[in-house]
């Protein structure tokens, strides 16, 4: 068994900072600096530069933090494939979705469960950059989530199969859409904050979505406001703070407090089913080719 005291190292390495290690695991800063100083006693190396003014990762303790939390990823993971073996299961997937992709997948995933009980499964929602790097690594064995994300992989990597189609609309507050000409999106655009669930990398980059307003529309806003889930762009649209561009298939931005106004966006956008073409796991297999 890995010593959960391993977190304490992971924690450090990704705050450089003994005093907020110590809050995140409400222990005393003596505590963590000595499990670190016997850390780097066991492997007779120095993890960290610590002085009385910074802390810092040596080259040797960037190399343990990679390693670290690999085998903290694949213990915990493994924990779960035990217990789904103990509980009688024949087969184990790991399943990601992006924001907006629940909203169209109950039915498929409520008679997958049915067809197969012998299958646990279990459903994790990430952003498409952490979607994207999480079946890179193994840790999802499949992905639901918008084609964009395949540009991530070289395409004998992947094995893809098209999900469903989505149209994109603008959604304002009554009183902000009631300030311009009816479905005028465009000046919408030009004047209002956009908000918006786009990173600020991977494939669904807050630089994608200025080249393809710009490439759509042949305007980019002077405003932008970042979101991480649906609920929180849709509350930030309702609170008048400005406009979103969200797919047809979130129902939610079709309240009547809001107005919706379909985007001439060329093609409808692609939702796929992706996993890794190295992925052995049958239950992935199983998935990916449920009808």
């Amino acid at each position: 068994m890995l010593n959960k005291k391993i977190e304490y190292f992971i924690t450090l390495a990704e705050c450089l900072s003994f005093t907020q290690a110590a809050a995140a695991h409400s222990v005393s800063q003596t505590a963590i600096s000595q499990y670190i100083a016997s850390l780097e006693g066991k492997l007779q190396v120095r993890l960290f530069n610590r002085n009385a003014h910074s802390v810092s990762l040596t080259d040797a303790g960037k190399f343990f933090y990679e390693r670290a939390t690999f085998m903290l990823r694949y213990y915990d993971d493994t924990k779960k494939r035990l217990i789904a073996i103990q509980e009688q299961y024949s087969g184990y997937v790991k399943v990601g979705i992006g924001m907006y992709e629940y909203r169209r997948t109950e039915d498929f995933f409520s008679r997958f469960l049915i067809a197969h009980p012998e299958i646990k499964v279990d459903i994790f929602q990430y952003t498409y950059g952490a979607l994207t790097e999480k079946l890179k690594s193994g840790e999802l064995d499949v992905i639901l989530a918008n084609v964009l994300c395949e540009d991530a992989f070289s395409k004998e990597d992947i094995l893809s199969r098209p999900m469903f189609e989505s149209s994109n609309y603008l959604v304002a507050e009554k009183a902000i859409a009631e300030k311009y000409p009816k479905n005028d999106a465009v000046s919408m655009l030009q004047n209002e904050c956009l908000i918006t669930n786009c990173e600020n990398s991977g494939p669904n980059s807050m630089d994608m979505l200025r080249e393809m307003l710009l490439r759509e529309f042949g305007v980019v806003p002077d405003r932008f406001a970042q979101t991480n889930s649906t609920n929180a762009q849709l509350l930030m649209v309702r609170a008048r703070h400005g406009v979103a561009i969200v797919p047809d298939l979130l129902y939610d931005a079709g309240d009547s407090d809001l107005v919706r106004i379909k985007m001439n966006m060329g093609d409808m956008t692609r939702y796929d089913m992706m996993r890794l073409a190295t992925n052995n796991n049958p239950a992935a297999q199983l998935l990916m080719e449920f009808q």
